[in-house]
């Protein structure tokens, strides 16, 4: 009988012993799969760290403004814009426009007698930030091709030569929708702006500052300009109402001096 009773305890301790091999097997295989798993997790928050890090270096990449001697044309002012009049006029106005935006046109025609006095007079410095907004407006991205020629002939002779083309850009303004003004016309006007032919030609040919307008464009929005004509006097954007009222309240600025 003790024989007996010493077997079925054998096999309950076997038993017992077998059941705490199985229970210890299960939970080093639960640890295991929850280190994998920290693991596995582990490295999706590594790679997920380094697909952002590539995202935004190649968004910063896209402005590379400054970093190749041909991206900024010679004679920006603050990197993004063209000036007209002298660095110590007491007023500085950001005007922020596009080549095809029929309001901007509006705005030149109202305010440009006397806001070129203004700038002859020294009492203004007025800085251009052509945007290209309304490529999709155009068959030719004619805003880009435009803001690019500007920046050719501000290159290559100066802001007052520029002013000029400027001028004539918007005086001979093509309308909204169309294919815009040839590159030949961007040319023969820069000619009579002032620049010379050769010295222009290739550049407006090959849109040789494209990657400068994309910037303008890019800092533009990055400063919260959503639409054109927008006016920026001391920081701050000016409201309006109707191009007589913008251009009015631009005019009490400079006359407040």
């Amino acid at each position: 009988m003790a024989t007996k009773r010493s077997r079925t305890t054998r096999r309950a301790d076997a038993q017992k012993a077998s059941a705490r091999a199985a229970a210890i097997r299960q939970e080093q295989e639960r640890k295991e799969r929850r280190r994998r798993s920290l693991i596995v997790t582990a490295v999706a928050v590594v790679v997920l760290v380094v697909i952002l890090a590539v995202a935004t270096a190649l968004r910063s990449a896209q402005d590379t403004t400054g970093v190749a001697a041909k991206t900024v044309p010679s004679g920006t002012v603050g990197r993004y814009a063209v000036p007209a009049g002298p660095a110590s006029a007491p007023v500085k106005v950001e005007l922020y426009e596009d080549f095809m935006c029929p309001i901007c046109g509006e705005l030149e025609a109202a305010s440009r007698t006397q806001l070129q006095k203004d700038i002859d007079q020294g009492k203004v410095q007025v800085q251009y930030h052509v945007l290209n907004f309304l490529d999709r407006s155009s068959s030719t991205e004619y805003s880009s091709r435009a803001a690019n020629a500007l920046a050719v002939v501000l290159d290559s002779a100066g802001p007052a030569v520029a002013k000029k083309f400027h001028d004539l850009l918007f005086e001979h303004q093509p309308q909204e929708g169309s294919a815009g003004l040839s590159d030949a016309q961007l040319v023969h006007y820069a000619v009579q702006a002032g620049a010379d032919r050769a010295s222009v030609s290739a550049g407006i040919g090959d849109r040789r500052f494209q990657q400068w307008v994309d910037n303008v464009n890019n800092h533009a929005s990055k400063a919260g300009v959503t639409g054109t004509p927008t006016a920026v006097v001391d920081g701050r954007t000016v409201k309006w109402t109707s191009v007589g009222d913008l251009a009015t309240k631009l005019q009490k600025v400079i006359d407040a001096g």
